[in-house]
């Protein structure tokens, strides 16, 4: 019996590392998307920026609309930073309940007994 008992407690541990570990990734995400929602195209590479370094007096370059293109690219790195955002603060949630959960089913409260 007590071999069961330290067995649960060494994955009721594990569990909450796991969940602080997750906790962290997660609000490191958050923080990264934030600032991807709020400035789209910084992080996604030089290569549209190549394109916009042509002169402003050319709108087309072989058929396609340099700024229908432009607010495409930016509409979608907003979306998959908006998504992203969105998962990481999931992420968040489910690591805070996992770890209250096992840190209840670790300590449990004592009924006073009357």
């Amino acid at each position: 019996m007590q071999r069961t008992s330290i067995v649960a407690e060494i994955f009721g541990y594990l569990v909450c590392l796991l969940a602080v570990i997750v906790f962290f990734a997660s609000v490191g995400g958050i923080v990264n998307n934030a600032f991807r929602v709020v400035h789209p195209t910084a992080a996604r590479g030089m290569m549209m920026n190549r394109g916009a370094m042509r002169p402003a007096t050319v709108s087309t370059f072989r058929g396609f609309d340099i700024a229908a293109r432009r607010a495409r690219f930016t509409s979608d790195a907003r979306y998959d930073a908006i998504r992203r955002l969105v998962l990481s603060v999931v992420m968040l949630i489910v690591a805070i309940v996992v770890f209250r959960r096992s840190f209840d089913w670790m300590n449990p409260k004592q009924v006073a007994a009357s």
